[in-house]
């Protein structure tokens, strides 16, 4: 993909904070077309979903820094486009960029999209969260190097993109509202626990 072809793809920025507040920041994967449509991250069903779960454990959206990895709207909304395999990425002569391992079993970011983890990167050191909830399989990935949602949600990581007073800033990785609502209603109250830990951990 061509730099001109990667600045087509629509485009939704970090929401920044507007008001005070236990310092979190809430990282999903890709926006979708509503959050392309309207500019900012987790709006339309998955958005509403994820603020009923901030209410409920007292958490104050308008406080958190709200970002995706990736700011640009995948085709089709499948986040594998900003990925490829070795051999497909040399079959279609495109580079990877090896720094940040496997995504999944085999898949490598594709270097056209460096600068996205490099931004979010400078976007979460402007912010400095005490804590940065996960939201989904793409960013654990991106902000821990692991993989594997269903073992590692609730569970607090080292960020690899931000370190804190006291060493690396905790990630709680946690499932996507997109998740529960295709019949995972079931692990609502786990993605509430989750958020309420990172509130915890966030009041200190």
């Amino acid at each position: 993909m061509t730099n001109a072809a990667l600045h087509e793809l629509p485009f939704a920025d970090y929401q920044r904070p507007t008001q005070d507040g236990p310092r979190i920041a809430l990282v999903g994967e890709a926006p979708g077309a509503e959050e392309a449509r309207l500019g900012m991250p987790f709006v339309g069903r998955s958005g509403r979903m994820l603020d009923e779960g901030l209410a409920a454990v007292g958490i104050a959206r308008s406080a958190c820094l709200v970002a995706n990895v990736f700011r640009r709207q995948p085709p089709g909304n499948k986040v594998g486009h900003f990925f490829a395999s070795r051999a497909r990425a040399k079959r279609e002569g495109r580079a990877l960029d090896e720094r940040w391992g496997a995504f999944g079993s085999s898949d490598r970011l594709l270097a056209d999209f460096s600068g996205e983890i490099e931004a979010l990167r400078d976007a979460l050191a402007g912010f400095a969260p005490m804590v940065i909830v996960a939201v989904g399989r793409t960013p654990t990935w991106a902000l821990t190097g692991q993989n594997g949602i269903l073992s590692l949600r609730g569970t607090p990581l080292p960020c690899r993109l931000l370190d804190g007073p006291s060493g690396p800033v905790p990630v709680i990785p946690t499932f996507h509202p997109s998740y529960l609502m295709r019949g995972n209603w079931h692990e609502v109250p786990l993605f509430h626990a989750d958020l309420q830990r990172a509130r915890e951990l966030a009041s200190g």
